[in-house]
């Protein structure tokens, strides 16, 4: 993790840049980022430093220009970042925590995504077409998010289209995701998705209850219990 002094480059606005904000992800109710909070910024910007300069080819400036718009969201365990029939109006990065993303219907919850650290975290169809959102995202765990609005990105675009590396990458890393877990239902059995999974994210089953798990791979509790014995017999 970076060091506080390793932050010189950082350009916050003087009249207080990042911000928190304690409601909902709206410009309405924030308050200024405490000392507390700016060092522990450190390990999310440093993975957005690295995403921006070695992965977008965007520069410093324009790194520091996209910090001065954002914003951070805390969230309690079981609190909702958005729910269905929202607008959703944010494109976040998950600072820390974990969050399930699922729709309902008649039968119940299904999980169809998890956010972990590091990872971009929106009901991005929503985001993109400006309608309500069919699916939910809740905290796992206490949960802290940085986020841009909808609008303050399509700002940075409108001022700089070098931003839409940024959106092209969000918008490739959805699409990549989706298509690799429709394929995997088509394509493989539960227990080689819990395999995947598990090699995706190696610390699933200390972040996330079996039940969760069970969801998102398409199965019963009881099942995936079973699949995790005659995973471990069969070794």
């Amino acid at each position: 993790m970076l060091s506080l002094a390793g932050w010189a480059y950082v350009k916050l606005p003087y009249n207080g840049g990042i911000s928190i904000c304690q409601d909902n992800c709206s410009d309405d109710s924030d308050e200024k980022l405490t000392f507390e909070s700016f060092y522990n910024l450190a390990e999310i910007m440093d993975s957005l430093i690295t995403l921006f300069t070695d992965r977008l080819g965007l520069n410093r400036d324009q790194f520091d220009t996209f910090c001065a718009q954002l914003k951070v969201k805390s969230l309690k365990k079981k609190e909702h970042l958005i729910r269905e029939g929202s607008v959703c109006n944010f494109m976040g990065f998950v600072s820390s925590g974990t969050l399930r993303s699922y729709v309902k219907n008649n039968d119940g919850e299904f999980n169809n995504d998890f956010y972990f650290d590091h990872d971009f975290v929106s009901a991005y169809t929503s985001f993109l077409t400006r309608m309500p959102t069919n699916c939910n995202i809740e905290a796992l765990t206490d949960s802290t998010i940085h986020y841009i609005s909808y609008e303050k990105l399509n700002g940075l675009i409108d001022h700089d289209n070098a931003f839409l590396k940024l959106s092209k990458y969000v918008s490739d890393t959805y699409f990549i995701r989706k298509c690799k877990r429709e394929t995997s239902f088509l394509k493989h059995s539960a227990s080689e998705r819990l395999e995947r999974l598990s090699s995706l994210y190696p610390e699933i089953e200390q972040r996330v209850s079996q039940y969760h798990i069970a969801s998102y791979l398409g199965v019963k509790p009881e099942s995936l219990s079973r699949i995790k014995l005659l995973t471990y017999i069969n070794k």
